[in-house]
C-alpha cells in the first residue's frame, strides 16, 4: 500500500526540513480550536507553517526523541486521515504519549491543508507532568 499524504507528514515528525518540502505555499494547520491560539491557529502559509513546526518539535519538543506509531490510515493522494500515537520527550524532561488524529489534503501534490486533532487534556497535562490520558500499552 502506498502511504497516504496524512501518513507521510506524520513520518515526518521531527524533521521539520522533510515536512516544508511537502507544503504548498499556501498551506492551512490547525488543532483544536480549544487550545492557546498561537498553538491552535490556523497557521497560514507556508513560512507560519515552518514557524510553527520548528516550535513544535524544537522548542516544544525533542524532535530527536518523537516516534509516531500509526494505528489506522484510510484516503487517497487527495484526501486522507491517520489514527496514530506520539511518544515523545518534552523539552522539560516528561514523558509524553498521546494519541491524535491528523487529516491532510493536496493539491498538485503538495500538502495545502492539515487539521490535528488531539485529547487536550492529556496533552496538557502530561506537559506537566502527569500521566493522564496514556493510551492504553503504551
Amino acid at each position: 500500500m502506498t502511504k497516504t499524504p496524512a501518513r507521510r507528514v506524520v513520518e515526518a515528525f521531527g524533521d521539520c526540513e522533510a515536512l516544508a518540502a511537502m507544503y504548498s505555499d499556501d498551506v492551512t494547520w490547525r488543532l483544536n480550536y480549544s487550545l492557546p491560539d498561537n498553538i491552535a491557529g490556523p497557521h497560514v502559509g507556508k513560512d507560519a507553517v515552518c514557524a510553527f513546526n520548528d516550535a513544535v518539535f524544537n522548542k516544544i519538543y525533542d524532535g530527536s526523541k518523537m516516534k509516531v506509531d500509526i494505528q489506522d490510515e484510510i484516503g487517497d493522494e487527495a484526501s486522507s486521515v491517520v489514527r496514530f500515537n506520539i511518544h515523545a520527550v518534552s523539552r522539560r524532561g516528561y514523558s509524553y504519549d498521546v494519541e491524535y488524529i491528523l487529516f491532510a489534503k493536496t493539491r498538485d501534490g503538495l500538502v495545502c491543508e492539515v487539521v490535528e486533532l488531539l485529547d487536550t487534556l492529556a496533552s496538557t497535562e502530561q506537559h506537566q507532568g502527569n500521566a493522564v490520558g496514556v493510551p492504553p500499552g503504551t
